[in-house]
């Protein structure tokens, strides 16, 4: 009985947990799909087939399936078999979303990933923006100096700014970024303008910013809008300091 239970304990030391076979049979598929071995609409191999080459049970095999199924990546047709399919962007980005939301500190993080996104998305639309680009700005500017008053519409004129200078960049992998962590950006927008509503002079420096960026974005100054669009960040940064300091009045309770 001690020698059963201790190769029982020792097996169940080496035996594999159900998310360590599903990240095997992940990478396994994500390595095909990077590799161009697979392809949108190509055919999977069988289920016992795929089980034997993966060296993992069909049990185990089919519950992986399921969850790509959810995912978007494959879609499984009873009687016909498994097919890799292109994946809907707009469940990935929810996902990464929904991903991001849950970690306990991503929140902090989200300005510093704003200016590596933004700083970058600005100089390309420099290079790349067209005249619907321009015009597009030009309104989300005309939006953000009409609600300088207004929390929810002024947060979301701000966020909608952005937006606009990122699809002006015409770089889809900063646009899907963007999307993917929309909800915490809009969140930030609203905190921010919360922080400074009624402080006219700080309102007034923010309006100024936007406007030279959409100035330098038209010139097609990559440098310049850099420049711009870091000083704007920097004004952020320069202003939640200043309300932890209690330098800055607090956003009232329930905003």
């Amino acid at each position: 009985m001690v020698h059963k239970g201790r190769i029982t304990t020792e097996a169940s030391i080496v035996a594999p947990s159900e998310a360590q076979v599903f990240e095997e049979i992940f990478q396994f598929f994500k390595h095909q799909l990077a590799s161009g071995e697979l392809k949108p609409t190509d055919r999977l191999l069988s289920e016992r087939e795929l089980s034997q080459r993966l060296g993992v049970s069909r049990a185990s095999l089919r519950e992986a399936m399921r969850a790509m199924a959810l995912l978007g990546v494959i879609e499984i047709r009873p009687g016909q078999g498994t097919f890799v399919r292109s994946p809907d962007l707009r469940i990935l980005q929810d996902f990464f979303g929904v991903v991001l939301a849950m970690q306990p500190t991503v929140y902090d993080h989200v300005l510093e990933a704003r200016i590596a996104i933004e700083c970058h998305a600005v100089r390309l639309a420099c290079l790349r923006s067209e005249a619907e680009d321009v015009r597009r700005l030009q309104a989300a500017l005309q939006r953000v100096l009409d609600t300088v008053d207004d929390l929810e519409s002024g947060a979301e004129a701000d966020f909608k700014f952005h937006e606009a200078i990122l699809r002006a960049s015409h770089n889809e992998v900063l646009v899907f970024i963007h999307e993917a962590i929309g909800t915490l950006l809009r969140r930030s927008h609203v905190e921010r303008r919360a922080a400074v509503i009624g402080q006219g002079d700080y309102i007034a420096k923010l309006s100024q910013a936007h406007r030279r960026i959409v100035e330098a974005i038209v010139a097609r100054d990559p440098d310049r809008a850099e420049a711009e669009m870091r000083e704007h960040f920097l004004l952020a940064q320069e202003q939640t300091v200043r309300q932890v300091l209690g330098g800055a009045p607090a956003p009232a309770a329930g905003q």
